[in-house]
């Protein structure tokens, strides 16, 4: 789905639900301290990973970012609509928001796909890392955020 869409559903919602927005912007400072966990998790070990990889999941999927309604909404909590991060990379099936160094989208609130990964090579790297049961805990926190959030959007 592409962002113009995601931003028009945030606006609607917005004006016809402004009593839940505040409820939104708590789950986002949830989702902001827990991705933040996940990035000391992935840092050391993904610009290796990533860059070796033969199916790179940055590069895999012509979208606007992996973005969902969401984690969508969850990000307006903090920022403004991202269209002016788009990048022109150049790469038929790449990510909008995937620049030269990696994502150019902020680190503390990327789209739920992006963090929850399901990667076999990363998750034998965090398990060799000792990293994989706090990974399973907090991806399983993201879980129960995006339970709460349907129920907020339905």
């Amino acid at each position: 789905m592409g962002i113009e869409v995601l931003e028009e559903k945030y606006q609607i919602y917005r004006s016809k639900n402004p009593e839940n927005i505040k409820k939104f912007d708590e789950i986002a400072n949830k989702v902001a301290f827990i991705q933040k966990e996940m990035r000391q998790l992935f840092d050391d070990i993904t610009p290796f990973l990533c860059r070796d990889c033969e199916a790179p999941c940055c590069q895999c999927m012509p979208v606007e970012g992996f973005f969902t309604e969401n984690d969508y909404f969850i990000y307006r909590s903090f920022y403004d609509a991202p269209f002016e991060l788009k990048v022109e990379h150049g790469i038929d099936t790449g990510c909008a928001f995937l620049g030269k160094k990696g994502c150019v989208l902020p680190v503390d609130i990327r789209p739920f796909p992006c963090v929850k990964v399901n990667c076999k090579a990363l998750r034998d790297e965090l398990e060799k890392k000792n990293r994989l049961v706090k990974f399973k805990g907090l991806y399983n926190d993201l879980e129960k955020i995006q339970k709460e959030i349907w129920a907020l959007i339905k």
